[in-house]
Formats: structure tokens, sequence, C-alpha cells
């Protein structure tokens, strides 16, 4: 298991003292249990060094160099700079800190922070361990239309310190298999995540597709299609979504890709869809 740990902050002697290595900032007895006792994970903290005026796409394009060989990635996220990784919030996994003190001892500062982030993303990390809950946590969010996975993905953006975060997740997790069943009036016994506005969405086994990149798309169209809540994804898998029940199928609409921008669809059988919403 290969973890990235990345501080994002303005303050130059947090980044000097991250820059130490792993043994200076990560609690190693953390590694030792839950998730990580079977996986000996291999850590990687980086400091993120902005050029000039820091942005959010420069951070993007960092955290794609960084993380693309990652298998789970955490920012630590100062609320100075939090508004810097807004479009990232639910692909990667951030924990914000108030750096007020922090200097006076950063060491035990990042193992108090650690501990907590390491502890949570990892019984996140075992929870896409079953595929059949792996299949509901990736699925599109803007597409996807369901309180319950809105509710995880805010829980993940909004409460990742929180001490109850995995039973809190479970809970939902619990609401969110509630969707799933056959379509009716088929003898086809194939099992769908069905959403809010009854469209069908089945995780493909084919891996003949991809996402694209480049204009008019974002390093965070990327970042979302290679990771969820911190954890990272199949990139070449998609869901195959359809509408109407029976055998034969179709749907129409329009529907937000990516990066927000609607897209209209025209009368299909299905249509094939990434994780991070892009058709």
């Amino acid at each position: 298991m290969k973890l990235l740990i990345c501080l994002v902050t303005p303050e130059k002697a947090l980044r000097r003292f991250f820059g130490r290595g792993k043994d200076s900032v990560v609690p190693s007895d953390v590694l030792k249990r839950g998730a990580y006792a079977a996986r000996s994970p291999q850590v990687t903290t980086i400091a993120w060094e902005p050029e000039g005026v820091p942005s959010s796409l420069e951070l993007q394009r960092f955290l794609l160099l960084r993380g693309r060989g990652a298998h789970a990635c955490v920012i630590l996220l100062d609320e100075r700079w939090a508004h810097l990784a807004t479009e990232v919030r639910n692909a990667t996994f951030a924990a914000p800190f108030d750096a007020t003190g922090a200097a006076d001892n950063p060491q035990n500062f990042f193992h108090r922070l650690l501990a907590r982030a390491l502890r949570n993303i990892g019984q996140i990390y075992s929870k896409f361990q079953n595929g059949d809950d792996a299949q509901l946590l990736t699925l599109p969010l803007r597409n996807f239309h369901s309180a319950s996975l809105a509710e995880i993905a805010r829980l993940c953006r909004d409460e990742p310190e929180n001490n109850l975060l995995s039973d809190i997740i479970e809970r939902q997790l619990v609401d969110l298999r509630q969707c799933v069943r056959p379509r009716r009036r088929t003898e086809y016994k194939i099992k769908y995540a069905v959403d809010n506005k009854n469209r069908f969405f089945v995780y493909g086994k084919e891996r003949h597709a991809q996402f694209d990149t480049g204009e008019p798309h974002t390093p965070a169209c990327e970042i979302a299609g290679l990771f969820r809540f911190g954890i990272r994804l199949d990139e070449r898998r998609h869901y195959n979504v359809s509408e109407t029940e029976g055998d034969h199928t179709n749907i129409e609409g329009e529907f937000p890709d990516c990066h927000g921008a609607v897209q209209s669809v025209t009368s299909r059988s299905h249509i094939n869809m990434f994780a991070n919403d892009f058709f």
C-alpha cells in the first residue's frame, strides 16, 4: 500500500520540518494497526512549494503528478489555503488544520493531526476493499442522485477528523445498499444501483474506455477519476447508466460532466460514465 501525505500550508517553517521525512511527522504506531497491519504501508511525505502566487490549478497539477502512483492520498490542509483545494475535496482525503502554535513543537503537532487522519482514511480504505461497497462509494457524485451518497461525501469532506466517521459512513452505506436491485420485468438477475431519478447504474466489467483529459477538462477532473475520498480508483472502469425497467433500456436528457458542464444526451440504450462523471 503506497500512501501519499501532502502538506499544504503557507508556513515555510512547517514545510521545512515536514521535508525531513515521515519519521519526523508520522506516528509509526498508527501504521501498525487496523487497516495498515497487513498491508506494509509505504509512506511518502511531501510539502507543496508553490511557484509564485499559490493557485488551485498549480496545486491540482502537483497532486496529479505526485499522487498518480499512490493507493491513498491525504492532504494536511492549512485553513488559510483551504480554498485552493475546493475542487479536489471529494477526491482526496483532506484534514484541515489551524497552524496557530504548530511551530512550537511541530513533531507533536503533526503526530496528533495525522494519528486521526490516518486512522480514518485507513477505515475508509477497508470499506473500499469490499467490492460491492466500493461500487457504491465510487458512484458518480453529480449524476447519481442519492441523499446517502451525498452525505457520505459531505462527511469525508467536512468531518475528516470525526472519531465516529467510519461508523457514521457505515450507517449511510446501509441505506445506500437498499437502492441495489435487479430491473423489473426481466429474467436477467443483474443488480443495479438505482438512484432517486430511477436511473440504473451498474459497474461495467469491460475496460475498453478511458475518460478524457486536456482542455476543456482540468487537472481536478483527472484527479476525481483517479481518487475518491482519498482512495485510488481503477480509472479504466466505468458505470453503464440507463433508464426504464425491462430488457429494452433507454436514456436521454441533460447530464453534468466531470467539470460541471451540462451535456445533452439523445436517446440511446445507455451511457458509459466514469466515477468523475465523465461520459
